[in-house]
């Protein structure tokens, strides 16, 4: 295979790998603004300068292709000396407000600034200023702190597939706007905070909400959608904060969509069931579990014709415990967009899909009968969910008596008998397949919220009245 030398170090590449790929494969990190993995290039930062023998002028390392034999500098103190100029230039205009910026703790400005920048400025002229731009629902822009690396012009273009974001006027007067000043249309616009690699478009969702160094990361699953998006899930003190996508080449590469990305918040929702609910004569009361398990149990002993209706948002193994726990039982999946898999289909160019429910595959894979089969009549219903597939209206009337198992809120409880908080995604571990089959497991982000418990524990209690819910 081709080599090319880079800072004295071999490194193999194949045909057409530019120099800022192949220099990462041994861990040298080429700064870049502009240049991002998912999106075309430009070159037009020009941070990525390197010094490649027999070449008169420095290049951008974005977009000259590795040859065999080449031999690339990217500490030279010709490249040094440039690098440090361009950064110089890009904080002329940037404002100094690191302390109120959420990007400040994850900004290329900053580290750029501080491994290759200026130890002072050498301006003292007003930097320029404008007005904070409202671009939608989504998506908040501070055109002061833009470094024209136009990410989020071809992020619109190529990601989101909608001409709407544009740069007018030159030079100095440069200013990124969306087309007429249009709110942005794309169902992808939070990921434009994503490829932003400064603080000038932030997402409303999160925006003043928490400083990153004070959050904690886990790699979790979307539940979106049966797409199965690989992300990441940031929190801090047990409370999520924000959704981000994970770079997965199979399944949704660098992105995700907002439905996905803002799909979190039920996990925190005041309307959330946070412990055991009962059934009065004209309302809910609270119980512990201690006290309210031997009479579930009894309700779940004495029933002899049960229908479980799980929600396809659970994961396999809770289906396994289910069908574990009710042997005896009819077994029926609930999505609330679609009815089989085979009714699925993309909704777009990208990754979003028809049905909004992560693991309905895997429900059919275990031997679920469709929603539509169910027939009233049943002693008890059992449904579970996790709180992203809501509890249907009306489900409760289909039988004699229904308890209802996982993530409920408050609007959802009319007929139910009882209400036993059990985990969201973000709080447990297990499997989901996507509508590919592709079978994906992820962990638990937080610890459960309120009195919320584990479905194993739930269903051990109520077999043996006896046990504890731990």
């Amino acid at each position: 295979m081709a080599k090319v030398v880079i800072d004295g170090v071999d490194v193999e590449f194949e045909a057409g790998e530019k120099i800022i790929d192949v220099a990462s494969k041994v861990n040298n990190h080429i700064p870049r603004y502009c240049y991002h993995e998912g999106l075309s290039i430009v070159a037009q930062c020009r941070m990525c300068l390197v010094e490649v023998e027999g070449q008169r002028k420095l290049v951008t390392a974005c977009s000259t292709p590795c040859t065999d034999g080449m031999k690339v500098s990217t500490k030279s103190e010709k490249v040094k000396k440039a690098v440090s100029g361009v950064q110089e230039f890009l904080l002329v205009n940037h404002p100094l407000d690191c302390p109120i910026c959420d990007q400040a703790g994850e900004c290329s400005l900053q580290e750029y600034s501080y491994k290759h920048g200026q130890e002072d400025a050498r301006t003292d002229f007003f930097r320029r200023t404008y007005i904070d731009v409202d671009m939608g629902p989504s998506i908040k822009k501070n055109m002061n702190r833009c470094i024209h690396c136009t990410r989020c012009i071809r992020y619109c273009d190529e990601v989101g597939q909608i001409h709407e974001m544009i740069a007018q006027q030159r030079g100095n007067d440069t200013e990124i706007v969306t087309i007429d000043g249009n709110p942005l249309q794309t169902a992808y616009a939070g990921g434009l905070a994503d490829v932003c690699p400064v603080g000038s478009l932030t997402t409303k969702d999160f925006r003043f909400k928490k400083r990153v160094w004070y959050l904690r990361s886990k790699d979790t699953i979307c539940d979106g959608c049966s797409q199965g998006c690989n992300i990441s899930a940031s929190f801090e003190s047990n409370l999520i904060y924000r959704l981000e996508p994970r770079k997965n080449m199979d399944i949704n590469k660098w992105w995700m969509c907002d439905e996905g990305r803002y799909g979190f918040h039920h996990v925190h929702s005041p309307s959330r069931v946070l412990g055991p609910l009962i059934k009065t004569s004209d309302s809910f009361e609270s119980r512990l579990w201690g006290d309210l398990i031997p009479s579930v149990s009894a309700l779940v002993q004495q029933a002899k014709n049960i229908s479980v209706v799980v929600a396809a948002d659970a994961t396999l193994e809770e289906v396994a415990i289910l069908k574990t726990h009710f042997s005896s039982a009819n077994f029926y999946s609930y999505s609330p967009s679609v009815e089989k898999t085979s009714e699925d289909k993309a909704v777009d160019h990208l990754i979003r899909r028809k049905d909004k429910s992560p693991n309905l595959k895997g429900l059919e894979e275990s031997g679920l009968r469709p929603f539509s089969e169910l027939k009233s009549g049943s002693d008890l219903l059992i449904f579970f969910n996790a709180g992203k597939v809501r509890v249907p209206y009306g489900l409760a009337k289909l039988a004699k008596n229904a308890i209802a198992i996982g993530v409920a809120m408050k609007e959802d409880l009319n007929g139910w008998n009882y209400v036993l908080p059990s985990l969201s995604t973000y709080e447990k571990s297990g499997t989901f397949v996507n509508h590919t089959g592709m079978k994906q497991k992820f962990a638990a982000a937080i610890a459960p919220v309120g009195l919320s418990r584990p479905l194993n524990k739930i269903l051990e209690a109520l077999t043996k009245s006896d046990r504890k819910v731990g």
